[in-house]
């Protein structure tokens, strides 16, 4: 006769066990993996949303006072390094003059340059290249 068993044995405990432990622990590296894009992700938009900021004193550097080339920055805690490099010194594009019959010309009034910008914050760093077009303050004649 054969007796009957109520319960596991323990080669199905183990192998239980087993599947049991692999799932927690893809589970657990899974959340770290999540945690850790999370923070990365809240450190990138972070600096981005710290862009405009960073444009805007740029160009009011650049317009106000010609001979910054390049300074450190911080706003938010980003450290903002920039350098910018003169590509032309362009005039206003000409102009029709009705009652002269002809085009007006211009001198030189806008300065164009090709900024790098350098952001960083944390683990985070993030380079910027762009043109900004400025105003020369220093040209004082009128305009038509």
């Amino acid at each position: 006769m054969r007796e009957q068993t109520s319960g596991f044995t323990l080669i199905e405990i183990l192998v239980a066990m087993t599947i049991l432990f692999a799932a927690v622990i893809t589970g657990m590296m899974a959340f770290q993996n999540n945690m850790q894009n999370s923070v990365k992700a809240a450190e990138v938009m972070h600096v981005l949303s710290q862009v405009d900021a960073a444009r805007s004193n740029i160009r009011f550097a650049l317009q106000h006072d010609q001979q910054t080339r390049g300074q450190d920055l911080y706003t938010q805690d980003v450290k903002i390094d920039w350098q910018a490099q003169e590509v032309a010194y362009v005039p206003p594009a000409p102009f029709f003059d009705e009652d002269n019959g002809g085009f007006n010309q211009f001198a030189p009034r806008f300065h164009l340059y090709a900024i790098t910008l350098t952001m960083q914050y944390g683990t985070t760093t993030r380079v910027f290249d762009y043109e900004e077009l400025v105003w020369d303050e220093n040209m004082r004649q009128a305009s038509p």
